[in-house]
């Protein structure tokens, strides 16, 4: 409807003011004042009065005159330029058929201009399971790769896997302390968690035995190629293994897992950083190699080892080099890293507006009323496995895309795994049943001709405003990468649906067709919107 009402508004202007280039500035927004009997405004007089030099009354009247005439519009003006429109019904109600016909409820979303993209996500240290914090990025990422996949982009999907420096040695450490306490001297915390007994008490003999005679050298040798790399990559590949299988059992699929360990095998690291010193972006302090920066920040310490920004570096600038654009889901603490990446890239030589960086806010998990206290490093966390055990894929899915990356999230498991409205997946789900239980006892419905001029009552002019708002909502959604605005729009819908299945009757002994194809309609809608959130759309429930 706003792209209609855009297009007249376009031509009126053209032919207002021959020679102009003014379609850019229009805008067509709903009308939420009570006071004004009208569907939707446009403001463009008062964007035109400041380049016309010209009261914006006047415009808009200038407009208005050469909008064409339409049956299903009114035009009129509002002080002080407001150009208002309202629709009538038989407009709006030919969105039911529209959707009922349509084939493809998405295809405007298609880009003309399609990227090579990649999306990195996750990317938790393979140190530990999953746990709940970890939830939310990995859903986000996962359904922004594949609204951007619908848009015609291709898309990789790639998790970074730290296998490499100081996280790698503590967990070294501690799984070796189970089998020779000697490991465990010196260090006040390592990792706990029920995984690291059974990594352990699952090595073979000859492993133990190489852990108990290296007990005072054994990282010497680990970045060698002898037994002692051998049993790192080992336990690594352990610990990507559960990461991996509670991703699959999301349906998260990764097309690559990228290993730091491979770029200083493949002298990547070394080769960044004799970049950056040849063209002067670096300087020693204190033993230590700098990158130059508003707040210069420390690539090698003074000891020789990499910084894991080195590191993070050398793996960027592969990234950047290989795709149009490069999109990275972290976490909201990791703010204050943006910018040293993006120093370090352009320093590079790289055009940093290729680089996206979504930073996601933090999501709480509440039980019984009480926050659930998180600490990967001593063991106190709920496996994303077990949530999703718990309360299901379609749940999960659900409620981490409940609002925008922004914002905080408080997840409720005792909401999450009620049967009821109070349980906003489970509600949308329902009207989806609830119209199929409907839709199956009516034997033949799609025969029979409709006008849906009978549907005129208040309940059924706010499902049809909410339908024709479908379109508009779902392709934001999509291009600009923001799924709460699905969520929120489905729990609307659903709740429209079940207020107007409490108060309307929908089978009677003389058929309204009219109402079976506008609940029809919702159900088409429910179902789009459920499988762009990978969430089931269940016929019984």
């Amino acid at each position: 409807m706003k792209d209609i009402i855009k297009q007249l508004v376009s031509k009126a202007i053209r032919e207002s003011y021959p020679g102009s280039n003014f379609e850019e500035f229009i805008e067509v927004q709903n009308v939420t004042a009570k006071n004004i009997d009208a569907d939707y405004f446009t403001n463009i007089s008062m964007k035109l009065a400041k380049k016309l030099k010209i009261n914006p009354t006047t415009i808009a009247e200038k407009i208005i005159a050469s909008l064409d005439k339409q049956e299903d519009f009114i035009y009129f003006f509002s002080k002080p330029g407001y150009i208002n429109f309202k629709v009538t019904d038989i407009m709006k109600n030919n969105i039911i058929q529209k959707i009922n016909e349509s084939d493809n409820l998405l295809y405007g979303c298609k880009t003309d201009n399609p990227k090579k993209i990649n999306v990195e996500f996750v990317s938790a240290n393979p140190t530990g399971p999953l746990h709940v914090g970890h939830g939310r990025g990995a859903i986000y990422g996962n359904i922004i790769a594949k609204f951007l996949t619908i848009q015609g982009h291709n898309v990789t999907k790639e998790y970074y896997v730290n296998d490499f420096g100081n996280q790698i040695h503590i967990l070294l450490i501690s799984i070796f302390s189970k089998i020779d306490n000697e490991y465990a001297a010196g260090y006040n915390e390592l990792y706990q968690g029920e995984y690291i007994n059974h990594i352990a008490s699952n090595l073979t003999e000859e492993q133990k035995k190489l852990i108990i005679n290296n007990s005072k050298d054994f990282f010497k040798k680990i970045d060698s190629s002898g037994p002692e790399k051998n049993l790192k990559t080992h336990i690594v590949n352990l610990m990507v293994g559960i990461i991996q299988q509670s991703l699959m059992n999301l349906n998260i699929d990764f097309d690559n897992w990228f290993y730091e360990s491979s770029l200083f095998e493949n002298n990547n690291v070394s080769k960044i950083i004799n970049k950056l010193e040849q063209d002067n972006y670096t300087f020693t302090k204190d033993g230590a190699l700098m990158i130059q920066a508003d707040e210069p920040r420390v690539i090698i310490k003074s000891d020789g080892n990499y910084t894991y920004f080195a590191s993070d570096l050398a793996y960027h600038n592969i990234k950047m080099n290989d795709y149009d654009s490069v999109i990275n889901i972290w976490g909201a603490d990791h703010h204050g890293y943006l910018p040293r990446v993006k120093v370090g890239l352009k320093a590079l030589g790289h055009d940093i507006d290729k680089l996206d960086v979504h930073l996601v806010q933090f999501a709480n998990l509440f039980k019984n009323g009480e926050k659930i206290s998180m600490s990967t490093r001593k063991g106190q966390y709920i496996e994303l496995e077990s949530l999703r055990k718990e309360i299901g894929n379609d749940a999960i899915n659900f409620f981490y895309l409940t609002k925008n990356k922004d914002q905080h999230i408080d997840f409720d498991l005792n909401i999450a795994i009620q049967d009821s409205k109070n349980n906003p997946v489970y509600y949308i789900q329902y009207a989806f049943a609830r119209i199929e239980k409907i839709l199956i006892s009516i034997e033949g419905y799609d025969i029979n001709k409709h006008k849906f001029k009978t549907l005129d009552n208040d309940s059924e002019k706010e499902i049809i405003d909410t339908l024709n708002s479908f379109t508009e909502i779902f392709h934001k959604a999509i291009i600009q990468l923001e799924p709460h605005l699905i969520t929120n729009y489905l729990y609307k819908l659903s709740q429209e649906f079940h207020s107007y299945y409490a108060n309307v009757k929908i089978l009677d002994n003389k058929i309204n067709y009219d109402r079976v194809y506008l609940i029809k309609a919702i159900q088409k809608v429910i179902k789009c919107g459920l499988d762009l959130l990978n969430i089931s759309s269940p016929k019984e429930m």
